[in-house]
Order: structure tokens, then sequence, then C-alpha cells
């Protein structure tokens, strides 16, 4: 019907929006998961004795930030 093609082309004209948003989320969420493990491992390092000044280089993590989970 008329109705059906209109609302046809309207979602092909969405789908690349939404796919990018969708892509944004996933990105956004690997990246959080990676600064988590990264956190983890700064934790069990600080329990092993390593050196912030070690870890930060290691994780990638500042200082300062390693030093808060302390």
């Amino acid at each position: 019907t008329p109705k059906e093609m209109e609302e046809y082309k309207k979602s092909i004209l969405e789908y690349p929006a939404i796919r990018d948003a969708v892509d944004y989320a996933r990105e956004e969420g690997r990246e959080e998961g990676m600064e988590k493990e990264k956190i983890l491992i700064a934790q069990n390092c600080l329990k092993e004795g390593i050196s912030i000044e070690t870890i930060s280089r290691l994780t990638g993590l500042s200082i300062e930030q390693i030093k808060s989970l302390m």
C-alpha cells in the first residue's frame, strides 16, 4: 500500500543513523570494559606491591587514578 511504501522509505533513510548509534554504543561499551580491566589489573598489581609508576606505565592509567584505588 502507499502508506506501507512511505514507512519503508522512511525506515531506509533512518537505518544509517540507527546503525551509527548502535556502533557507537558498542564501541563505548568496549572501551568501558577495557578501562575496568585496566583497573582490575592495577588493583592486583598494588596488592603484589608493584610500584605506582610501573603500574601506570603498564596499564596506561594515570598515577592519580592508581592512587585513588589504594
